[in-house]
């Protein structure tokens, strides 16, 4: 053989092979990336929700955007009572809250404002809560319309969050009620702590009656603090709220407004021999504890309107004085807890019978003048006038049928100190039996 192509040969079979180049994976043949867990697939981009949209939420709401709504609002209910005292007294004008027939919307924008209308569609004073809060910064909100001045627990409690059929008589009657105004309010301190001031027209609907010549409160400034001590305690064994609330105006001279009632609305004390003149203020403390399904309440509060310049030797007499209490419990025997008792488990039809509540409620309301030691008098110009006060028990039973209605069942027992100014005057204790079907949107 040649010595040369001998040699090429030799070469061409003792070179080494060469290296072998990586083939490109692909989901078909070569691994996959170890940052895609076998069997993941792709994630899909949510589409963007599309508005307007209806939702069923606590009220039906059309909801126009992220934090734009509206919600329609509805209270319906009818009322059976049987009472020993007659119900029909046509001396004074009724304030008691039913909402038996109650239509309104509410909502936000932008989650920035929050508006609510709502009207009564049987009633002389048909507007309720007309107004609008700028609510951007949970420090400092500011709401200006018509809606209630911050004083009262039980006023300020919703109709259909009530927990018996009527209001305490002190709410009904000492505390203001609903004016127009304007109210800055908030929470601080680690939302331990709330507050409301305002400034309003005058002093409330429960402080005037459609009698013209009766006199009220004018322009109105009022405050209320509560502090939450167990708020962001761990394990706490409930809500707990204290309270402590004010109003001061000024009354013109004339006869008063203020009166008192049983709850079916008859005068056992009525100021209309009375003349007042001067600065009125109003006191309150109240105090609530949610432990669990059960409920504990109570409040106090004091209105003084001063008599200046009204004896008669135009000095001061003793100031008008009403003042009231009450103390109150409630249990959800089916288990619910207090704040979720309105919209219950296991409703009607849906696996379960709803959620049952019984409660008890003691209470007092009580006229008189500052000056005591003497026999009282319904002299417009007496420093110690003819007063009289109204002990009230009642017990009760809701029946959540499911978040939309309720049952509410109650007996009251009343004992006047003078029968001879109510309703009965040979009875001084009287008792009423009523029932509510209640339907709420």
């Amino acid at each position: 053989m040649p010595l040369i192509p001998s040699a090429a040969l030799l070469v061409i079979l003792t070179r080494p092979a060469p290296a072998e180049v990586p083939r490109a994976r692909t989901l078909q043949s070569g691994p996959k990336d170890p940052k895609e867990p076998k069997g993941q697939k792709p994630k899909k981009e949510k589409p963007p929700e599309e508005y307007p949209q209806f939702r069923l939420d606590e009220h039906p709401s059309i909801v126009f955007g992220r934090g734009t709504h509206l919600d329609l609002r509805a209270r319906f209910s009818v009322d059976k009572a049987d009472s020993e005292a007659s119900t029909e007294d046509p001396a004074e004008t009724s304030t008691t809250d039913l909402g038996k027939r109650r239509i309104g919307v509410s909502g936000e924008i932008a989650n920035i404002i929050e508006f609510q209308i709502e009207r009564e569609l049987t009633d002389n004073d048909p507007w309720r809560d007309v107004y609008g809060e700028y609510k951007q910064f949970a420090v400092a909100r500011v709401r200006g319309g018509k809606f209630k001045i911050p004083f009262s627990l039980d006023e300020n409690t919703g109709a259909s969050r009530l927990d018996f059929m009527f209001r305490s008589l002190a709410a009904t009657h000492l505390a203001p009620g609903r004016d127009i105004g304007v109210m800055a309010h908030g929470r601080v301190w680690k939302r331990l702590i709330g507050y409301e001031a305002g400034v309003f027209e005058h002093d409330g609907k429960n402080a005037r009656t459609n009698n013209t010549a009766k006199v009220f409160g004018g322009q109105t400034t009022a405050g209320r603090v509560t502090i939450e001590p167990l708020r962001n305690m761990k394990n706490a064994v409930g809500d707990l709220s204290l309270g402590v609330a004010f109003t001061q105006s000024d009354v013109p001279e004339g006869i008063a407004a203020l009166r008192g009632q049983t709850v079916m609305e008859q005068n056992f004390f009525s100021s209309a021999d009375y003349f007042v003149n001067g600065p009125r203020r109003r006191t309150g403390l109240e105090m609530e504890f949610l432990p669990g399904p059960a409920s504990i309440k109570a409040e106090w509060m004091k209105v003084e309107t001063q008599r200046r310049g009204l004896s008669v030797e135009d000095t001061d007499l003793s100031p008008l004085v009403g003042e009231g209490w009450y103390f109150s419990g409630t249990y959800a025997i089916t288990g619910e807890k207090k704040s979720n008792v309105t919209n219950p488990k296991k409703p009607l039809l849906q696996g379960g019978f709803g959620a049952v509540e019984v409660g008890a409620r003691v209470e007092s309301l009580r006229f008189r003048s500052g000056a005591s030691g003497e026999t009282g008098s319904r002299s417009p110009r007496a420093d110690v006038i003819l007063g009289n006060r109204n002990q009230v028990t009642t017990f009760g039973v809701n029946w959540y049928i499911n978040r939309f209605f309720k049952v509410q069942a109650n007996y009251i027992r009343e004992k006047l100190d003078d029968p001879l100014q109510g309703p009965l005057p040979s009875k001084a204790s009287f008792a009423t039996k009523a029932v509510r079907f209640q339907f709420s949107l």
